[in-house]
């Protein structure tokens, strides 16, 4: 798709941009679907850089573009499962991030599936 691939060939030139993926729908192949893009940056970025990083992004293509770090723990996790990696500039720090997220997860998943028992059987 050609819109995707003028968003690779703009991060290609964004130093702080470490991944691309596209997740969801779209991932999945099913038809009519929006794109749901998300962008890993390079550790240590500050909120407020990242969420620059976001508008510059929205506002230059017509796409549904999250910032990974950003985005709640359980999306993160789907991403991961689900994602298709659209550019990667170097897969051993995606791959960190990747065992970094997962290791929270696992901290955190107890409280979230027991949340998710609560809420469905109210």
């Amino acid at each position: 798709m050609k819109i995707l691939k003028r968003l690779v060939e703009t991060v290609k030139k964004d130093k702080d941009v470490l991944a691309v993926l596209v997740f969801g729908s779209y991932a999945r192949g099913e038809r009519y679907s929006d794109i749901d893009v998300c962008i890993v940056l390079k550790e240590k970025m500050k909120n407020l850089e990242m969420s620059r990083k976001k508008l510059y992004y929205i506002s230059s293509f017509p796409l549904d573009i999250h910032i990974f770090q950003q985005l709640p723990l359980y999306i993160r996790i789907r991403v991961l499962k689900e994602g298709k990696v659209i550019y990667c500039k170097d897969m051993d720090l995606l791959y960190d991030t990747a065992i970094k997220t997962i290791k929270e997860f696992e901290d955190y998943k107890h409280i979230y599936y027991s949340y998710l028992e609560g809420v469905l059987n109210g």
